[in-house]
């Protein structure tokens, strides 16, 4: 029987007077990739910064056998002013390795995060896309026994992601190195989790094998009632606040469909992008209704605008509704899980055509 890399015991953090963890145990045998779900505020990250070292428990203990790398933030662990290389061999060194060590690793570490050309330059001057690429890239190649990746890895662009997680099932499984995986994709915690862990404000709400929890996590969003959060808690500058999203059924595929946003501030609707990005239950991105890229400028005096859609592109089943608005390229501010939407069963171009799960559809033409 494989050996426990990590052991937490009735484990508890509290954050400003609320317990973000309690009573918590948890084990992560040697070659188990461990999933880590729940909504926003479920404690998922406090559990990683914790068992990373970053915050000392309040109650309870755990024990890390072996090296640990982790990747809880985009850049987590740079210095801004030093090189990519630098920190790499920076971050060897805190692993204990040789100079020498790192040197034979980094063209795989570079070639993996295509920085290749870019690896002297301070990482400073590297987007949010080249620090994620490159901190993942070295968290996974340097030999650590214990992987720790927060669900930063969703700002990276899908294909980056489905390399990452190919590279977490085939050299981190096959070396009986372990992981330990928060991610809202459920699609990407069914792929590569042995078992997984659903938290729900701070305790262990269900742990199991991975198909068992994400589907009764599952069943639980599609009945929670939609709850906006406070607009002063929500992401972005805050010159224009969302006030309400108003989705108007019925949504039936290849049928007219409206949806209607409101929102508030001391900016104008000029140059401003309101953005509902439609996703399945299990968190994967469909689709991207924009009025920016639409084409059409909203009416700088407006405080509201209306989506038409002349034939709903969507198959049947349940979506979420994410919302954004932004200003002159700008994030003022974000509502996950905005609003839902059940689109039945319709025809799509005339044709009668189910698909397996929900999904986007395209206006095609072949010939």
């Amino acid at each position: 029987m494989s050996s426990p890399r990590i052991e937490a015991t009735n484990l508890g953090k509290n954050l400003g007077g609320r317990w973000a963890l309690r009573r918590l145990d948890l084990r992560v045998l040697e070659g188990e990739v461990v999933g880590i779900i729940g909504a926003n505020g479920a404690g998922k990250s406090t559990l990683l910064k914790t068992l990373s070292g970053l915050l000392h428990p309040d109650e309870g203990s755990y024990t890390v056998r072996g090296s640990m790398a982790s990747l809880l933030e985009v850049g987590t662990g740079f210095h801004p002013d030093l090189s990519g290389r630098e920190n790499a061999y920076l971050r060897g060194v805190l692993l204990g390795m040789q100079r020498s060590q790192v040197a034979e690793l980094l063209p795989q570490i570079a070639e993996f995060a295509g920085v290749a050309d870019r690896l002297d330059e301070p990482v400073k001057f590297y987007s949010s896309g080249m620090q994620l690429r490159l901190g993942f890239a070295v968290a996974a190649h340097l030999p650590a026994d214990v992987l720790v990746v927060d669900e930063v890895l969703a700002v990276g662009d899908a294909a980056f992601q489905a390399k990452s997680l190919a590279f977490i099932e085939s050299a981190w499984r096959a070396n009986g190195r372990s992981v330990l995986y928060v991610a809202h994709q459920l699609g990407q915690v069914r792929r590569v989790c042995d078992r997984v862990l659903w938290l729900d404000q701070g305790v262990v709400r269900m742990e199991g094998p991975a198909d068992a929890v994400c589907d009764a996590y599952l069943a639980s969003q599609l009945a929670t009632t939609i709850s906006w959060p406070d607009a002063t808690s929500r992401p972005g500058l805050g010159e224009v606040r969302a006030l309400e999203l108003q989705l108007d059924g019925p949504w039936i595929t290849g049928q007219a469909a409206k949806a209607r946003v409101a929102w508030t501030g001391s900016a104008s609707a000029d140059g401003l992008d309101v953005r509902l990005s439609i996703e399945r239950s299990e968190g994967s991105t469909v689709t991207l209704w924009s009025s920016l890229q639409s084409g059409c400028a909203l009416d700088p005096a407006a405080n509201s605008a209306v989506l038409t859609l002349p034939e709903l592109a969507l198959s049947s089943g349940h979506y979420v509704v994410h919302l954004r608005l932004f200003r002159h390229g700008l994030l003022q501010d974000e509502v996950p899980f905005a609003g839902r939407i059940d689109v039945e069963h319709g025809s799509w171009q005339g044709q009668d055509y189910p698909t397996p799960r929900p999904m986007a559809l395209q206006l095609q033409r072949w010939a």
